[in-house]
């Protein structure tokens, strides 16, 4: 069984760990320019961005190839927007002659700053929950269940990921502040090798997916959300570690 994962602050790759199976990061697939992939069974875990895969994900399917008897789907989230992502990369799936077999989803801290704040989110939301939530999809996955979550939501409006795209990516950015030890954790976490080190501070590029994996993983705190809900508190998986993440995550 193959795993393949997008993970920014450890959550989708601590579920994948707990499935188990060969994990692979598909920004490295990307890296090595892997595209080919077959086993009897294969997953894609993935965290959900404005009630949708990451941009980064969704490239990546478009262009892969899959051989398997069992394909399934996991997204972990924090509110809502499962439901339509699935909805989305079924249809992807189905263009290239592919059935999905299983979804399901598993509810997480959301480290989306704008509209979370990661001392309530850390207080909420329970790790023995989280890890019964798994354990069921796990055994799901080696009994090849099929099964497809439906549930209503609000996202259920049609479009709704565009929507939320175009209006949450123009309303908030990443600022960059002063203090910068020069650690280069934020550039080495970047998916997207999209962070500039060769100016007095951090230069952040026009390929930003929005993760923020630089924010949450800068110790000096140097990255902030303009109108964030908590700027003091952030957020890593904390059965993850850091080098996880980067090892992961780092294109340069």
């Amino acid at each position: 069984m193959k795993i393949l994962y997008f993970t920014s602050t450890g959550n989708n790759l601590y579920i994948a760990k707990k499935l188990g199976g060969e994990l692979l990061s598909i920004p490295q697939l990307i890296k090595e320019n892997i595209y080919d992939l077959s086993d009897d069974a294969i997953g894609i875990i993935f965290p959900v961005f404005y009630a949708n895969a990451p941009k980064i994900v969704r490239d990546f399917i478009e262009k892969a190839r899959f051989k398997t008897d069992y394909l399934f789907l996991i997204a972990s989230y924090g509110s809502d927007g499962d439901q339509n992502a699935f909805k989305i990369l079924k249809k992807t799936f189905k263009k290239k002659g592919l059935k999905v077999s299983y979804t399901n989803s598993v509810l997480m801290v959301d480290n989306y700053l704008p509209m979370f704040d990661m001392a309530e989110e850390k207080e909420i939301k329970d790790d023995c929950e989280i890890d019964n939530q798994i354990q069921v999809i796990k055994e799901d996955i080696e009994s090849r269940k099929e099964f497809h979550l439906n549930k209503k939501s609000f996202t259920d409006v049609p479009f709704i990921e565009k929507v939320l795209e175009s209006t949450m990516s123009k309303r908030f950015h990443i600022i960059v502040g002063d203090g910068c030890s020069d650690c280069k954790v934020c550039a080495r976490i970047c998916p997207k090798g999209n962070i500039d080190l060769s100016g007095e501070k951090p230069a952040i590029g026009d390929d930003c997916l929005f993760c923020l994996g630089c924010v949450h993983h800068c110790k000096e705190n140097v990255f902030t959300i303009n109108d964030e809900k908590n700027s003091e508190e952030r957020f890593s998986n904390p059965h993850i570690k850091v080098s996880e993440i980067i090892k992961s995550n780092n294109v340069l």
